[in-house]
């Protein structure tokens, strides 16, 4: 299936057919290739520590994985150096910006896929430009990072678009190592990005992968993600409310983990390298209803909003889907 393809294949993901239709309608041609790439979570520090029936079930801290929620990105390439791009998630918003001299002023949403194209741009990869399409369907509330898949997605894409699969193509061992020494980042959520295998997770450095196995002999491990809702009046653009989201919704969230601890899940740890307004849980299949009632009637105790809960499967790498 080509990038043009899917905007009229009624069996494609939705929102497949909706970035190729937007970056038709933008660009006025269809797109030659449509990347997808995986959000990707550190499997951090314990959210509280584990009692004795859950030592030893939740993964190690230095691993990370790929999860099954995705960022898109269309792509056409151009032959004048410059980076046209614009977003299903800021439409009032796009940018033309040069990829060789002189950096311009990208919107913030596009300011690290605009380093990132420049760093490939700078080794001989995709100096004649492109025309970019993007979709980061979650909001950054959930507590997944999504500067590292964009920025692997349109790496990627752009490559793609330049080189295919030619003797010019770079590696993704070569991507991944221009945008560790061009973009600042989590390397390790790179590494996911581009090189998970599903149902595994990832030594940080990329050196090993490693199976998660469920709890109760099911196919897959039961992966949940709990989120803190800001409370209501709250505004998410403010630069104060910004930066004391994390510590927002963290009473409540402290008083879930041990609600859905007690209700059966196994173990629960920050998403992250560090606390903040989501948990993973690692709950038996069976325990999965229960342990989402006893989070939602924990905040409800406390007037405070319900959560977000969001089903995480263990995902492959990224990958090319037209």
């Amino acid at each position: 299936m080509s990038g043009a393809d899917l905007a009229r294949r009624t069996t494609a993901d939705p929102l497949l057919r909706l970035l190729s239709h937007g970056f038709a309608t933008t660009y006025a041609r269809p797109p030659e290739a449509v990347w997808r790439a995986p959000y990707a979570f550190r499997t951090g520090a314990p959210a509280v520590p584990p009692g004795p029936e859950a030592t030893g079930t939740a993964p190690r801290a230095d691993w990370c994985a790929a999860a099954g929620h995705y960022v898109d990105v269309a792509v056409a390439p151009r032959a004048d150096g410059v980076l046209r791009c614009a977003s299903l998630n800021h439409p009032a918003e796009a940018a033309e910006l040069p990829l060789t001299g002189p950096a311009g002023r990208a919107p913030d949403w596009a300011a690290r896929p605009y380093a990132a194209l420049r760093a490939l741009a700078a080794a001989g990869c995709g100096r004649g430009g492109a025309d970019l399409h993007l979709n980061a369907p979650l909001p950054e509330a959930v507590g997944l990072p999504v500067a590292e898949p964009l920025e692997c997605a349109v790496a990627l894409a752009v490559a793609d678009a330049h080189t295919g699969r030619g003797p010019g193509a770079p590696s993704r061992t070569r991507l991944a190592a221009l945008l560790d020494a061009a973009v600042p980042g989590d390397d390790g959520l790179r590494r996911a990005v581009l090189f998970a295998r599903a149902g595994h997770l990832l030594a940080a450095d990329g050196s090993t992968h490693r199976p998660l196995r469920a709890l109760d002999g099911a196919p897959d491990p039961c992966l949940l993600l709990l989120t803190a809702r800001l409370p209501t009046g709250t505004d998410p653009e403010a630069g104060d409310a910004a930066a004391a989201a994390p510590s927002a919704g963290a009473p409540g969230l402290a008083a879930a983990v041990r609600a859905v601890l007690g209700a059966g899940a196994r173990s629960a740890w920050w998403p992250g390298s560090r606390p903040g307004r989501s948990v993973l849980l690692l709950v038996p299949a069976h325990r999965r209803a229960a342990v989402r009632a006893a989070a939602v009637a924990s905040f409800r105790r406390r007037d405070l909003p319900v959560p977000r809960v969001l089903r995480i499967t263990l995902a492959a790498a990224a990958r090319r889907e037209g």
